[in-house]
């Protein structure tokens, strides 16, 4: 793959829409990450315009929690953007190799919280927070990434018209699960889930198909913390409520 202004190297991420590449910007010599629509997508005019929408959106956002996005455009018939490259790893890595201390759950709960918070004062819901679309910097901190499913408020757009069950089941609220309009609470929802995974190691709800994960989000009481780490219970309470 070229594109005019990039040097793209490897790939260094792929999932069903797109694929990510470390590329170098050479009008500022620095590495950047390039996310390409993927090829069998392009002719398809929703997904095109769900990419499009994410590329705009993100490059709209400045917050240091939230991946800032450089530059988009269309070059041979494919869309892509530019971004940030984060060199940390995603939150889904660390929980799974057990390297993370509940004190530094508690900063990217604090992190992502404020890059939630900021989202929703642009009257943006991200929903589709869970610990893949959050990665890390050098430096440690977190940083929330992938908008694609995000949309205002309040919206009418096509893609995303209430009664369409849109986001991860692991980490979706009840109104998500039921296909109801919702607003940032259900963000909040969702990262107290991560934040449970975080503590925990496994998801507050586990099921064999998404519509018995639906229902124990629905109507299940949210589970409870291990002894050392009862004293997040009130802050899940909160953020888990149905």
């Amino acid at each position: 793959m070229q594109i005019p202004g990039y040097l793209v190297q490897a790939e260094i991420g792929r999932g069903g829409m797109a694929s990510v590449h470390l590329a170098i910007q050479e009008s500022c010599d620095r590495p950047v990450a390039i996310k390409i629509m993927s090829a069998t997508l392009a002719n398809d005019p929703a997904f095109a315009k769900r990419f499009i929408r994410e590329a705009k959106t993100m490059a709209q956002l400045s917050h240091p929690h939230i991946v800032p996005v450089f530059d988009t455009g269309l070059h041979d018939d494919c869309h892509y953007m530019t971004m940030e490259h984060i060199v940390g790893g995603t939150l889904k890595k660390k929980i799974r190799d057990q390297t993370l201390t509940p004190e530094q759950a508690e900063r990217v709960l604090k992190e992502i919280a404020s890059a939630l918070d900021y989202a929703g004062e642009q009257d943006l819901i991200h929903r589709d927070v869970k610990p893949d679309n959050i990665m890390f910097r050098g430096d440690g901190s977190a940083v929330l990434m992938d908008f694609g499913i995000a949309r205002p408020t309040l919206s009418d757009d096509a893609l995303t018209q209430i009664g369409t069950v849109v986001g991860t089941p692991r980490y979706m609220s009840p109104e998500q699960h039921r296909g109801k309009d919702i607003d940032h609470r259900s963000d909040l929802y969702a990262l107290g889930a991560v934040l449970f995974e975080m503590l925990t190691g496994k998801p507050p709800y586990t099921a064999d198909d998404p519509m018995a994960l639906g229902i124990k989000h629905i109507s299940e009481p949210f589970p409870l913390l291990p002894g050392e780490l009862r004293r997040y219970q009130p802050l899940l309470r909160k953020l888990l409520a149905k």
